[in-house]
């Protein structure tokens, strides 16, 4: 089998949505002649940031080959405080030595010894981190073997996010070293059609489209269980870090206004929030007449996940329509539950065409044409005849048809490479 060496900031159980993309690789590229090492960090108990909630399960070879960099906050704080003036200068330039602080020395020193011992036939380095761009770069050179960017989130997704002048310069540096050291990189894997789109015109290297996906070995409509009683439940799971991002106003405002024009009872609807911080959303709940309806839940297991999602009627998606190409992992996982999604507000764009074109759901931006909506979907529930799922065929969105994809691509970049 062929070694591949995945680098990312953070890796199951570690409950972070950005290391379920490479725990997804790992796992299911044995399946294609691959043999996964993965070099990531691991944060100590005490650290605010430990929650491993997400349990995947891999390999016994596999799993003794994931190498966890001991770094947690005493570690950041003690580098932070322990610089030079000299590298206190230096880390402006290159900002990716101290965002996250020192992780890139702790993680350079332990590949070193990793590639000293063991040959690797490629490396993919996963970003929005920038460390993990920067130390995969390195490592290709020193070692001659073959770079794929893996890009999850990139900058020019937020260009409706107004920045202060301090977020603007950070963005500039990192969007600098990004630029330098994609040089290096033989190959790009993205989310999106807009991701794919920017980035090869931005870099003009080989770029390929890797769904995030959703593991069908987890969510599937055998998860389902059908309720003939209570509220009709539309659940959220996950995090929201600020209504830029996914703001859920379209649907409370609808829900409130049914309330007070009489249109429906208070407990008729519920909206489910898990693991979301509910200080976020108090200012839209404050504005609110009868907010009863909304609902804060503690985050659940991963694997705890697809159950909640199939006890609700439908799964709500929210996004911002100023954002391009964000095809997160829930929509995928909604979809392999095979619940109806409501999408709030909708994109417009590549998430509004996937959810139409495969029938997974339904995307509002309007106030009153959600509310006509709702009242429809109450009637034929309170009937029992509300789709207890959708059918959807989405098997090209499983993790594994899109590692399968990927597989494909890194061995094109390893045969370019020989004849190179």
């Amino acid at each position: 089998m062929k070694n591949i060496l995945i680098i990312c900031g953070t890796f199951p159980p570690q409950a972070l949505v950005g290391g379920l993309r490479p725990a997804m690789f790992a796992k299911y590229l044995p399946n294609f002649g691959w043999n996964p090492w993965v070099l990531t960090r691991s944060l100590s108990h005490d650290d605010p940031r430990f929650n491993e909630k997400m349990t995947i399960d891999f390999t016994e070879k596999v799993f003794n080959q994931i190498i966890k960099i001991k770094y947690s906050l005493h570690d950041e704080q003690k580098y932070l405080e322990s610089r030079s003036l000299f590298k206190i200068i230096r880390d402006f330039f290159y900002p990716e030595y101290s965002s996250p602080p020192g992780v890139f020395f702790a993680a350079k020193k332990a590949a070193e010894q990793l590639l000293n011992s063991q040959r690797f036939d490629i490396i993919l380095a996963t970003i929005p981190d920038q460390w993990e761009l920067t130390l995969g770069a390195y490592l290709s050179r020193k070692y001659h073997v073959p770079l794929i960017a893996d890009f999850r989130d990139i900058r020019e997704q937020e260009r409706g996010l107004k920045l202060n002048f301090r977020q603007r310069l950070q963005s500039s540096r990192f969007a600098m070293r990004r630029r330098f050291t994609i040089r290096q990189a033989s190959g790009v894997t993205t989310v999106s059609k807009y991701h794919r789109k920017v980035l090869q015109k931005k870099f003009g290297k080989p770029t390929f489209l890797i769904y995030n996906g959703f593991d069908s070995e987890i969510f599937t409509p055998s998860a389902i269980r059908k309720y003939s009683a209570g509220p009709f439940r539309i659940v959220y799971m996950g995090r929201i870090l600020d209504l830029w991002y996914r703001n859920p106003e379209v649907l409370f405002t609808a829900i409130d206004q049914l309330i007070f024009e009489g249109c429906i009872e208070k407990h008729d609807i519920t909206v489910e929030f898990y693991g979301t911080d509910c200080e976020k959303l108090d200012g839209l709940v404050k504005m609110l007449r009868s907010p009863t309806f909304i609902r804060f839940n503690d985050r659940i297991n991963y694997t705890d996940v697809p159950q909640k999602l199939g006890e609700a009627q439908m799964v709500l998606l929210l996004t911002n329509f100023e954002r391009k190409g964000i095809l997160t992992t829930k929509l995928f996982e909604y979809a392999g539950v095979r619940k109806p999604i409501l999408c709030i507000p909708g994109d417009q764009g590549e998430l509004d065409e996937i959810i139409s074109h495969y029938g997974l759901g339904y995307s509002f931006s309007s106030v009153s044409e959600l509310k006509v909506k709702l009242v429809e979907w109450l009637g034929v529930f309170k009937s029992g005849e509300f789709p207890e799922c959708v059918e959807s065929k989405i098997e090209i969105f499983t993790r594994k048809n899109q590692t399968a994809a990927l597989s494909k691509h890194l061995d094109g970049i390893i045969s370019s490479s020989f004849k190179n």
